[in-house]
């Protein structure tokens, strides 16, 4: 597998999808928008005062309004990279919603059902920390031994949901099911057909690519007024690149793409 080959092929498809393609691009911009807004809602120096947190001036009902809609609007998102998932070239366009919404929906399901291991380990492990207040020296030790116990479980579960939830999603698109997306044995085969090392290999340099490319962003976006603008209009950009990686990644082990 060609990683190279399969990054210039991302950042091409990248480019074609939105370089030029403006109705594309601003509708990546405006379903991400809420979020972007959400650190305007309220002044963080008016929350604190002294050493006291002012939690009555929070906005709760204006961050509820701005968290929906931003959760509302992802789904057209996912439904778009879905169809970057499925193969589909040259990049789609923003069309039958209803369709679009429900591939969304379905990809947020397959992945948050990936993620419920994960988040089930670190309530156990929340839940044994908060109980170590009380009790002698040797049940301390012994709860000590469970909280270490625990976290290289919670190790474990993390490295497992990334390998494969990655995949899941891939496969969700593909197939347009979500019990497809989370088919274990599947999923290890595909893993397999691509190779093991190869895979690793490329998940780390998407990870580092997002990485780098993110440090940057956080960079631009300190420069005053415009630099949360700068980086709410990049950020389509590397969506529709991993997207694409993924897809090139998973066709290594699946020959035959859907298109």
């Amino acid at each position: 597998m060609d990683n190279t080959l399969i990054i210039t092929d991302a950042v091409g498809y990248a480019k074609e999808a939105l370089v030029g393609k403006w109705t594309r691009w601003l509708i990546f911009i405006i379903c991400g928008l809420p979020m972007a807004l959400l650190p305007f809602v309220f002044d963080t120096k008016k929350l604190v005062d002294g050493t006291t947190f002012r939690w009555d001036l929070i906005p709760w009902t204006e961050i509820a309004i701005v968290c929906i809609v931003a959760f509302l609007l992802s789904f057209l998102l996912s439904g778009y990279l879905a169809r970057i998932y499925r193969g589909v070239t040259p990049p789609p366009e923003f069309d039958n919603l209803g369709s679009l919404y429900i591939d969304g929906i379905k990809l947020a399901v397959t992945g948050f059902i990936w993620f419920i291991p994960m988040i089930v380990v670190i309530a156990a492990l929340f839940a044994v920390i908060f109980g170590m207040g009380s009790g002698d020296d040797g049940s301390q030790i012994a709860m000590m031994g469970i909280v270490f116990l625990i976290l290289l479980i919670e190790i474990v579960v993390v490295i497992i949901t990334v390998l494969y939830s990655m995949l899941g999603i891939v496969r969700c698109a593909r197939t347009g099911s979500i019990r497809e997306g989370l088919r274990f044995g599947a999923i290890t085969e595909t893993i397999r057909a691509i190779g093991w090392l190869n895979y690793l290999i490329a998940l780390l340099l998407l990870m580092v690519i997002g990485f780098a490319f993110f440090i940057i962003l956080s960079i631009v976006a300190l420069i005053p007024y415009v630099g949360w603008v700068i980086q709410l209009v990049f950020i389509p950009f590397y969506s529709v690149f991993s997207a694409r990686y993924l897809c090139q990644v998973y066709d290594h082990g699946v020959p035959q793409a859907t298109t």
